[in-house]
């Protein structure tokens, strides 16, 4: 015999349904998703590296837009953009900016 799982407090956010899965009360805000990442790498000559970014969940433009030199070097890393240091340079540079 297990005892009761404790209740968790209400949520602003989610809700639970009947079934046991959660959803979110209102939609999150939009974030343009993958295809604003690839539009954004393309105008920068980066568009290579598309798959890399949603691979490792790199698909919300405004938090790569807020990225510093030293956060968009560990993306350039954990997407294998680093292979190529000309790519890696000019997107740890310039992000999605005009060089």
């Amino acid at each position: 015999f297990a005892p009761p799982a404790p209740s968790l407090p209400p949520s602003r956010l989610f809700e639970l349904l009947p079934d046991g899965r959660t959803v979110h009360k209102e939609a999150p805000p939009p974030t343009g998703g993958i295809a604003a990442v690839a539009e954004a790498l393309e105008r920068v000559g980066l568009e290579n590296y598309v798959a890399a970014f949603d691979a490792e969940g790199f698909d919300d433009i405004e938090f790569l837009l807020g990225l510093d030199r030293a956060e968009r070097a560990a993306v350039a890393t954990a997407t294998g953009m680093d292979a190529k240091p000309g790519h890696a340079g000019k997107w740890v540079k310039f992000g999605f900016g005009e060089p």
